[in-house]
Parts: C-alpha cells; sequence; structure tokens
C-alpha cells in the first residue's frame, strides 16, 4: 500500500516547541493546513528560562520567519558568549561558541589544542577573553560596538518568547484549537477531546513535552534511559528579581557536592537551578541550598523530576515526538533548542523529498539522525561526570565510576593518547557531530583530562600564541559591558522619542 500525500498536520502543545513547530511547518508548506492544538490546563513552563546555541537565533529568523529586531525588543533575550565552568581538574575555565579546535591556524605548525592545554583557555578565542573580562561585545570606534551574533547564544524566557512566536502563528495562518487529548483512535488515527470532540489529521507533531501525550497513546513507550550518564535526576528552578549585579555574558555552570548547579541571565531576573542525585541529598536539603543562595524567602522553587533519555523512534506510525517528547539529557550544554531545530530541520527535509509522502524508511532514516543527536549529548554529558576531578564527595565518587561515554568511547581514549587534536573528529560516530568537535576539545582541555602525547611547542610559536593572547585580552578589556549593548540594540529597533531642547 503506497503511503497517502499530506495535507494537513497538527501540533499539540502548550509551550515554546510546539510555537516553533507549528510556525515551521506552515512556513515551509503554506499550502498545508497546520493546526496547534493547545491544552488549556497544562503546567506553565518554567520562569528560570534557559540559553541557546547560536543558530537557534538563526532558526528563529530564517525558518520561523521572526525578525532580528522584534525577537530583541518584544523577547527581550540577553546575548551570552558560552560557558563558565567552575568544574574539573582546573577549578575554572571558560567555553564559547567560537571554541578553536577543529582547524590550525595560519603560520602555526602546532594545532591550537595544544598551546590552550599549554597555557589555558581563557583567551584561546575573542568569546573567551570577552567572558573572561566580563564583557560582551568588542567596541568599533569610539561610540559603538560590533555585535558577533554569529557566534553568541541567547538567554530567553518562555513568557515573552511564546507570545512572540504565538503572534507569528496567527500570521502565518496556523489554525489554532483548544482542548485536552484523552484518546486516540484508529482507522483513520483520530485524536479524541476531553469535551467529546474529534481532531483528525495526517500526521501529528507531539510537542506535549515530557508527558508525550500522543506518542503514549500511540503505543510509542520503548524508552532508552540516559541515567548511567546524565546522573542527576531532580531538580529545583527559581527566578529571583536581578539587583545591582551586572548582566553575566555567559551561563554559570558549578559542580557541588552532590549535583550541580547553574544561573542564566536575564535583563530584569536571574534564573538559577540545583540539580542533583536523590541517592545523595534530600529534596528539603536541596531546596534549602537552593535558596540560601537565592537569598529571597518570598519565592517557592520549582520542582523537577527528570526523565533523561530518549525514545527509541521518535517517528512511530502517524505521531513524530519532537523536544523534550523526543528525549531529554540535563540542560548543561544549552542544546535543549538545538534538538528541536535538528529535529525540525530533517522534518522538513523528509517531506520534501518524499513529496508529503513519508513511508517506514523515512520513518526510520529520521528515527537514526534524531537518536545519534541524543546520543552524542548523552555522551557530552558523562565526561562532565567522569572528569570531574576535583569532587570529593560520595556522589562524585560514584559519578567517576559510573559515568561513560559510550558510542564516543573512542573519541575520548584517543584524546588520552593523542590529547587535542583534530584528527579527534575522525571518531565521531556521525560526522560532523551533533555537539561538534570543537565544544568536545574545549570540554576536555578545559576540565584538564590529561593525556600522554605533548608536543614540543617551538619557542617562536609560543611566543606568537601568547601575543595572540595578549591582543585578545586587551581588547576584550577596551569591550563594552553587557547592559550597555542590550539598551543601545532595543533603543535602536525601538528610537526614544526626541526631547525638544529648552
Amino acid at each position: 500500500m503506497y503511503p497517502s500525500p499530506i495535507h494537513h498536520m497538527l501540533v499539540a502543545g502548550s509551550g515554546t516547541d510546539a510555537f516553533i513547530a507549528a510556525a515551521t511547518l506552515k512556513r515551509a508548506y503554506p499550502g498545508i493546513n497546520v493546526t496547534l492544538l493547545r491544552d488549556p490546563g497544562s503546567a506553565p513552563e518554567d520562569p528560570a528560562g534557559e540559553s541557546t546555541a547560536p543558530a537557534v537565533l538563526q532558526y528563529l529568523c530564517n525558518n520561523v520567519g521572526l525578525h532580528g529586531s522584534d525577537i530583541h525588543l518584544h523577547a527581550r533575550p540577553i546575548w551570552n558568549l558560552g560557558f563558565r565552568c567552575q568544574w574539573g581538574a582546573r577549578g575554572t575555565f571558560f567555553r564559547s561558541f567560537d571554541a578553536p579546535f577543529a582547524t590550525g591556524m595560519r603560520g602555526f605548525r602546532t594545532e591550537p589544542g595544544y598551546l590552550a592545554a599549554d597555557v589555558g583557555l581563557d583567551n584561546c578565542s575573542l568569546a573567551m577573553s570577552l567572558m573572561a573580562a566580563g564583557k560582551l561585545f568588542p567596541k568599533d570606534g569610539n561610540h559603538g560596538f560590533k555585535p558577533i551574533e554569529h557566534v553568541t547564544g541567547l538567554n530567553l524566557r518562555p513568557e515573552p518568547l511564546n507570545g512572540l512566536l504565538l503572534r507569528a502563528c496567527q500570521t502565518l495562518g496556523v489554525s489554532i484549537r483548544s482542548g485536552k487529548v484523552v484518546g486516540l483512535s484508529r482507522n483513520p488515527d483520530t485524536l479524541v477531546l476531553e469535551d467529546g470532540s474529534t481532531l483528525a489529521a495526517d500526521l501529528y507533531i507531539d510537542a506535549t513535552g515530557s508527558e508525550a501525550t500522543l506518542a503514549t497513546l500511540d503505543g510509542n513507550t520503548a524508552w532508552l534511559s540516559y541515567e548511567d550518564a546524565c546522573l542527576c535526576t531532580r531538580a529545583a528552578t527559581v527566578a529571583r528579581r536581578r539587583g545591582s549585579e551586572p548582566i553575566r555574558p555567559y551561563v554559570t555552570l558549578e559542580a557541588l557536592d552532590s549535583g550541580w548547579r547553574w544561573r542564566v541571565d536575564h535583563d530584569d531576573t536571574v534564573g538559577i537551578g540545583h540539580a542533583w542525585h536523590p541517592d545523595f541529598i534530600s529534596e528539603d536539603q536541596a531546596c534549602t541550598d537552593l535558596m540560601a543562595k537565592v537569598s529571597d524567602s518570598s519565592l517557592t522553587p520549582r520542582l523537577h523530576h527528570w526523565k533523561v533519555g530518549r525514545r527509541q523512534q521518535s517517528w512511530l506510525g502517524s505521531v513524530v515526538a519532537i523536544g523534550d517528547a523526543s528525549g531529554f539529557v540535563e540542560p548543561m550544554s544549552s542544546l535543549r533548542f538545538s534538538h528541536l531545530v535538528l529535529q525540525l530541520n530533517w522534518l522538513v527535509r523528509v517531506l520534501a523529498a518524499t513529496d508529503g509522502m513519508p513511508g517506514d524508511e523515512t520513518r526510520r532514516t529520521y528515527s537514526r539522525v534524531v537518536s545519534e543527536a541524543w546520543d552524542e549529548s548523552r555522551d557530552f554529558h558523562a565526561i562532565h561526570y567522569r572528569f570531574h576531578a576535583a569532587g570529593k564527595s560520595p556522589f562524585w565518587d560514584m559519578a567517576r565510576a559510573t559515568a561513560k561515554a559510550r558510542k564516543h568511547a573512542e573519541l575520548v581514549d584517543l584524546y588520552g593518547s593523542i590529547g587535542p587534536s583534530s584528527t579527534l573528529e575522525s571518531c565521531l560516530p556521525s560526522w560532523p557531530g551533533f555537539v561538534g568537535i570543537d565544544s568536545w576539545i574545549a570540554a576536555l582541555i578545559g576540565m584538564g583530562v590529561p593525556f600522554r602525547h605533548h608536543p614540543e611547542i617551538p619557542e617562536p610559536e609560543r611566543k606568537a600564541w601568547q601575543s595572540l593572547c595578549e591582543q585578545r585580552r586587551a581588547l576584550a578589556k577596551q569591550a563594552v559591558h553587557a547592559e550597555l549593548c542590550i539598551g543601545a540594540a532595543r533603543r535602536a529597533v525601538r528610537p526614544e522619542p526626541r526631547v525638544s531642547l529648552p
């Protein structure tokens, strides 16, 4: 039996994943009916917000159809350059989105990874130097700054972002319905809503988060757990009001005795989360520790029970699980939105390649690509547990003994032999990989993971590298603070009214 062409797609979900999916599909296929089904009783998203990798801003503009000016004005994001990690044998290191380790440098025989391992990561790239200086963008002349958005992520809060995305869906012509799905009838596949009504479509996109309502009703329950690699399955988050402290142009990650803590800065709030393993600290104590860090007794933390892992098949039958319905790893690397982008890009791609008539092989190919990305994220998180040599507690003893980079074991083993060489790229099971070889090398160097082969660095190259680092350091010292960059950008998209002179 040959598949029939898709004329109607239904996206189920009430959060950011659903809005982005509906807008993406309608913009890619304006002639196909796209319905967004929102559950009015769904829980609100975490107000602490989250961070993204650089490609997400480009995706929101190019694929969803948002204007950069509207994103900055209405969603009010904060630019971030990467991560400040209080982690590993070095104690602290920066990991930027422009980590420069996959390619060599003109005039150097020595690869940059070895130079970075020799002198540290703080000035290996412009973004790292800016983070170390607490600045955001370099100056451009005497009265301006030069945005470097191609290597800059965003810190986003769900409420203003979702408002902007909802307007985008309405503008594109997405049909928006309210209702709670309680059943799925067959022949043809039809959703049954709580009020007794039904909705039928040719393809269903499950963006209902970790509940995965449609996938579960469709019988897609086979799950691969990541609890042997993503060891923290409990978390508490809170968003406190920003005080007078400067905006940090990076996400902060901090290892704790029973887990880890993260901080995401916004313009008027700061999102803070505490992740832990339930065998090593109680929920009450973890929340007490979090609130002691926040120093605001009027706030109530939101609790999360993370189901870390992925669905064995993200696309089964007529239901495609995307975002958190497809899988979940801890928010240690700002990759949640990146997974969503990859999934939607591939969904649009395979629908186009099959003229809207996907068959079993298409579903298997899609599920394989999505699974490979989740598995690489899993292994990338595993090395943060395996190599946190500074952790001196029962939890970290367990973590070092348990966490292993399974599909990327060859890459990690080869690093232990030859060090931060671009040759490691050949060990990625699916090139160029989802996380990317630059991030792998930056994390391994930053945590101080030892390696046996240390090539001799010619003295002229050592001096030239130190000179480059000093130039970046000097440029960053004169750069512009985040508050000034953000204020100037928002004034540019909504100019302040002119005031007449007295």
